[in-house]
């Protein structure tokens, strides 16, 4: 078993996500895929992996169709090769389930796709073989992608998917615990929410190079560093301090339960259950979730705490709207100076550790305002209310886990949990 795989990662490429870079095929194609905890899906766009050039690739008749927030993709699913390229090791597996996007209707900016880090419960394909063989598609395979009419309509293309058999995948991240190439954990050196970028002449490798959109993914490996290997980047060098436990309540997702948030000292504000009605999709009242940009509050609570903002400046929910509205019209932010010009709290956020006590994680206005965000001298506010038609649920994203290094430990007792601890160097 590979101890512990360490590969970079970066803002770079997805902007608002991290993205790992893995070779797909028998060829080692690169593809820098979005590393999202709230998804399970390895899924790749046809620019970065052509299957009539990977002598390792063997189609199927399965099918998937993938909606997150608002984006949405659908693509064959493929069986090919993986290989992953660590600071010290290599890890390939065989015979890797993988979608190909062939419709879409989302921006992945310039990153190639997506890498879901989630359980095997999101990672749902249909098996299209008796529709294929009713209309005369022969071998009765979805590569190539025969749907191109009935895709046109997303909408429309999902409700015939989901009438055909539905197949469980295992996901990548899964696989190679399973088959034990590493062990069943993985942590997270995350520093910003958004890519910062200095010059807005800058190119995806000048924004690569910047140490602020760089981090680090470690796949399997223990919590502490080996005294007796120097030579090797250990996780104990990627923290500092304590790690501190965050309980998974279901595996649904990354499913957490969050208690309570205060704004700077002042009081608590309690977080809503789950209503009952949602249990079967949400499962609990927040999720961590790696793949998204913001921390989106359920309804009331984003309410109080901008309540609670006001009671501290009565001038911060009028530029909260003005950038709302800003990001709305034209997908920017505010100048850095507006934001500088006003007191920003930290904000807290209280959620159920393993042995039922609380764990604090603590979120500085940095990381809800990131200055220099997407463009040099703007700023992007990341808290945001609850999803139209999105269950009573909050999604505590990057800006949340920002600054830390946060291992997702599968293979801890009662379901796993999520330990967190400051990362290295942070201030």
């Amino acid at each position: 078993m590979t101890r512990a795989l360490h590969l970079p990662i970066t803002l770079a490429y997805a902007k608002g996500a991290y993205t790992v870079a893995l070779s797909i095929g028998s060829g080692r194609r690169p593809a820098n895929l979005a590393l999202d905890t709230g998804s399970s899906t390895l899924v790749v766009l046809p620019h970065a992996y052509d299957p009539d050039r990977d002598a390792s690739h063997a189609p199927t008749s399965w099918a998937q169709e993938v909606r997150y927030g608002g984006g949405v993709w659908a693509g064959p699913v493929l069986s090919t090769e993986i290989h992953l390229q660590g600071l010290y090791e290599d890890v390939h597996l065989d015979g890797a389930p993988i979608a190909l996007i062939e419709a879409q209707a989302q921006d992945l900016h310039d990153a190639d796709g997506l890498f879901g880090l989630a359980y095997s419960g999101l990672d749902t394909a249909h098996d299209m073989r008796d529709y294929l063989g009713a209309h005369g598609v022969d071998p009765p395979q979805t590569w190539p992608w025969p749907f191109d009419r009935e895709d046109s309509d997303l909408a429309a293309f999902a409700t015939l998917l989901r009438a055909q058999p539905a197949v469980a995948l295992q996901p990548l991240f899964t696989a190679l615990a399973d088959a034990g190439r590493i062990e069943n954990r993985f942590g997270l050196l995350l520093r910003r929410a958004l890519v910062h970028v200095a010059d807005d002449g800058a190119d995806d490798a000048q924004l690569a190079a910047d140490p602020l959109n760089q981090g680090v993914i470690v796949l399997g490996g223990s919590l502490h560093a080996d005294q007796d290997d120097p030579h090797r980047l250990h996780e104990g060098r990627l923290y500092e301090g304590e790690f501190h436990d965050i309980q998974i309540v279901h595996d649904l997702y990354y499913n957490a339960c969050l208690v309570a948030v205060q704004v700077g000292d002042g009081p608590r504000i309690v977080a809503p259950p789950l209503d009952a009605s949602y249990a079967h999709q949400a499962a609990s009242n927040a999720i961590l979730d790696t793949g998204c940009s913001f921390v989106i509050l359920e309804a009331t609570l984003y309410q109080a705490v901008i309540d609670a903002f006001a009671q501290r400046d009565a001038r911060i929910p009028a530029l909260v709207e003005r950038f709302q509205q800003t990001f709305r019209q034209q997908q920017q932010g505010v100048a850095n100076a507006d934001v500088d010009a006003l007191d920003w709290p930290e904000l807290h956020f209280f959620l159920q550790a393993p042995d039922g006590s609380e764990t604090v994680l603590s979120c500085a206005p940095e990381h809800y305002w990131p200055r220099n965000a997407m463009r040099a001298g703007q700023a992007y506010f990341l808290l945001a209310s609850q999803l139209q038609g999105w269950p009573n649920q909050s999604i505590l994203g990057l800006p949340l886990l920002a600054g830390h290094y946060c291992v997702f430990d599968r293979s801890a007792a009662n379901g796993g949990c999520v330990r967190v601890a400051w990362a290295r160097g942070t201030p």
